[in-house]
């Protein structure tokens, strides 16, 4: 696997923010790695890789759980905890490690999530459509860039670069990040401005990359060090959606499944309120969030929603947030979405916020 990789689209300023915010009704029926010594970054002019093929793993916990270890040194520094996370290692259906591979009800027979999305205009800068039981957030990069920030908790310590609470000046939207990455729950770990969490990086885990000039990607760690150009990295579970196509094991609805993608509230049900990210093949960035959803109908709404790359981030009750900003207040374009206003007051977890160029 090559230790580096291109960059995806160039990105040019622009005097109007765009974003594009898509709202439509929902069915309620619903690794560890080498790290090579070559730093890994955008490279000059070329695409970005497809990524490392997916494959089940260790035990996720789901989003919904309290945040994890965390350290609060007062050097300028960001400290890193010290609970170290083990490799996952890949679980097949059926195998001894999860019992029989009984499908969970209410799996492969479940509707696509929401309505054919249609893009449009709802604020100088915010366009939107629908109800409120899925939506997708679309952003122009060259309109926009995108900031990674720590939380205060997760991954924890001082010293990160952007701190915790987001300036407002320029500020458009926000989203929280992916599950707990102590005791390998999220399969990777946490990179900004030159320092990591909870381990370096994992070959094949699907990542949200944060570049200097405010663009951003999401893809499958290709091994290797970040390279200069690279500002921040969010590591989450495997990717759903690689080269325009849905993963393998998306319907399986097997225990071996739900370790992969995370368990829900509902132990019977892999139905859960789920958000992702994704990059469409023009370079745009996609957010969706669906309430009560099963893995296959996130990845298939955001697949709809034009990505052709995409990673899971947070499950269950309201720990997936999105919300824009305008006029000095947060709106969330859903109720079951926690509160976005905590990105700004200062948040215990990884977050994301999107400012105009």
């Amino acid at each position: 696997m090559s230790s580096s990789f291109g960059k995806r689209f160039s990105v040019a300023s622009a005097a109007v923010a765009t974003v594009v915010v898509a709202v439509s009704g929902c069915s309620s029926s619903g690794t560890g790695s080498a790290i090579g010594s070559t730093p890994v970054g955008k490279g000059p002019g070329g695409a970005s890789p497809t990524g490392a093929s997916n494959s089940s793993g260790a035990a996720a916990s789901s989003g919904g759980s309290s945040s994890g270890a965390s350290s609060t040194s007062s050097t300028s520094a960001p400290t890193t905890p010290s609970a170290t996370a083990p490799s996952h290692v890949p679980v097949l259906p059926g195998s001894s490690a999860t019992g029989p591979a009984t499908k969970l009800p209410g799996y492969t027979d479940s509707a696509p999530a929401g309505e054919p999305l249609a893009w449009h205009a709802g604020s100088p800068s915010v366009e939107v459509s629908g109800g409120v039981d899925a939506f997708a957030a679309r952003f122009d990069p060259a309109a926009v860039r995108f900031v990674l920030h720590a939380g205060s908790q997760v991954p924890g310590g001082s010293g990160w670069p952007g701190g915790n609470a987001a300036s407002t000046s320029g500020l458009i939207a926000g989203w929280n990040g992916g599950f707990l990455m102590a005791n390998n729950a999220s399969w990777g770990g946490f990179y900004l401005g030159g320092h990591t969490a909870f381990g370096p990086l994992r070959t094949g885990t699907a990542s949200e990359v944060f570049y200097k000039d405010g663009s951003m990607d999401v893809l499958a760690w290709p091994g290797g060090l970040p390279s200069t150009d690279v500002v921040g990295v969010r590591q989450n579970l495997a990717l759903m959606i690689n080269e325009g196509k849905l993963a393998a094991d998306l319907n399986d609805g097997t225990a071996a499944d739900e370790r992969t993608w995370g368990f829900t509230n509902n132990s019977a049900d892999v139905h859960g309120n789920r958000s992702g990210i994704g990059v469409t093949m023009d370079g745009k960035v996609v957010y969706a969030a669906v309430h009560n959803a099963s893995p296959l109908q996130l990845a298939q709404y955001l697949q709809r929603a034009g990505a052709v790359r995409a990673m899971q981030l947070d499950i269950n009750f309201t720990r997936p947030i999105f919300g824009t900003y305008a006029d000095g207040r947060w709106t969330e374009p859903a109720p079951w979405l926690g509160p976005a206003g905590r990105f700004t007051s200062g948040n215990e977890r990884d977050f994301v916020t999107v400012y105009t160029r």
